[in-house]
């Protein structure tokens, strides 16, 4: 056990010193927040003035804005290895990947874990000055900040099971793009990522919250935005019952894939 976390915690610290070293690479890329940032400002202050409300769907305009930005965090921060399994594949490397002495998909997860602190630290730390100056401090509470924060992680744990079973799927049908888009349009609206899910219709709301997309981006956003106590308890539940649910479906599909795998070149 102490050997196997030195060795993906070595993994991890490696890939977090490779994008530490090229910080201004990573900085170019967080910057797109600030644009995406002051257009859903622009969007949702008319919005609010136009219905003449202070508060939609339980959200304040401040509680909107800090959603977005946390929500945005979280979606351009999380893993893409998905798309780098397909290329493994396609390249034929994956035949040497895969006799490494380290499990395949943890190797994925904890490398990718490095390069998703540094994004999300630097997609905050560009947002949050703008979020502060349109909507003030959030109203977030510092003793709710490990709650949040564990459920922001149970969130990157459950979409990379997602996409890793995307990712698998390059084993046998090679190209995945059909599949990936698929899931970014599934949490772009079912996932609270274009709007929050408290401002879709009723009906629509009970299935997006208990389906699992808007585990992975609207959970954190709104627990930051406007956090209690039994929403926490009530996502924790489903996210733990979803991890359960997913993550035997991943074994299975990991195991079938590995016997099914075609590379190019044979």
């Amino acid at each position: 056990m102490v050997k196997s976390v030195q060795k993906y915690g070595a993994i991890t610290l490696t890939n977090l010193q490779n994008q530490l070293a090229y910080i201004w690479d990573a900085l170019n890329r967080a910057f797109f927040i600030v644009i995406i940032l002051l257009v859903f400002v622009q969007l949702w202050t008319a919005a609010y003035g136009a219905r003449g409300e202070t508060e939609i769907g339980g959200l304040t305009l401040a509680d909107t804005i800090w959603y977005f930005l946390v929500a945005e965090m979280v979606e351009l921060g999380k893993f893409r290895h998905d798309q780098k399994i397909s290329e493994e594949v396609k390249d034929g490397s994956i035949a040497y990947t895969l006799g490494r002495p380290y499990n395949y998909l943890a190797y994925h997860f904890f490398n990718g874990l490095g390069d998703t602190v540094v994004k999300m630290g630097l997609i905050f730390l560009l947002g949050a000055p703008i979020a502060l100056y349109y909507a003030g401090r959030p109203s977030v509470q510092w003793q709710h900040l490990p709650a949040v924060l564990l459920v922001a992680f149970l969130a990157l744990l459950l979409d990379f099971f997602f996409l890793s079973m995307i990712g698998l799927l390059a084993f046998v049908v090679e190209d995945t793009f059909s599949f990936r888009l698929i899931y970014q349009k599934l949490v772009f609206i079912l996932g609270g990522l274009l709007i929050p899910v408290d401002f879709l219709p009723g009906w629509l709301q009970n299935v997006a919250r208990l389906l699992p997309f808007s585990l992975t981006v609207y959970a954190p956003a709104r627990l930051f935005a406007s956090f209690s106590w039994s929403q926490f308890s009530q996502v924790v539940a489903l996210q733990g019952f979803w991890l359960a649910v997913i993550g035997v479906a991943l074994y299975g599909q990991y195991r079938w894939a590995t016997r099914r795998l075609v590379v190019n070149g044979g």
